[in-house]
């Protein structure tokens, strides 16, 4: 049941590639780290063991800067190629929020959908927003370009 105060984000976004492949760029480490994380920053999947209860850890590093932020999360839901959905806590933080990716196939794109929610602070809930725009444009480019012919 969802707390009365807890805020949520939803994020769409079109993508020129089938579920399957999206789904790939949402659990293969190599793939993750070409589409999440700052501009500029260097992401680092530690920990992805797809299975239920399994844990996601990722370490984004800043260049020029000793500066780096964790995040951990556990999979609740796996059902490839349409749903993915795991926890999301920053290291040193209590909060967690959990998200959840739907993939609705288009053709041959995908409606990707991205429901982030247990925000309790609503700077915090558009920082995250803004960064999950730039996150699925990103991740719409590594896509395609896996599905683009040899």
């Amino acid at each position: 049941m969802t707390n009365p105060t807890e805020l949520s984000l939803d994020v769409d976004q079109l993508i020129p590639a089938r579920p399957d492949t999206v789904f790939r760029c949402l659990t293969e480490p190599d793939l993750y780290a070409q589409w999440f994380g700052p501009d500029g920053a260097i992401l680092t999947v530690d920990e992805m063991q797809l299975a239920l209860g399994g844990r996601l850890h990722l370490t984004i590093g800043f260049p020029g800067t000793d500066f780096q932020v964790g995040i951990e999360g556990f999979y609740e839901m796996i059902d490839p190629p349409l749903s993915l959905v795991h926890t999301w806590r920053v290291d040193d933080e209590e909060l967690v929020t959990t998200v959840r990716f739907e993939l609705e196939p288009v053709g041959s794109h995908t409606h990707l959908r991205i429901h982030h929610r247990g925000f309790v602070d609503p700077v915090d809930l558009e920082q995250n927003k803004g960064g999950w725009v730039d996150h699925l444009a990103k991740l719409a480019t590594v896509a395609q370009s896996l599905e683009a012919p040899q």
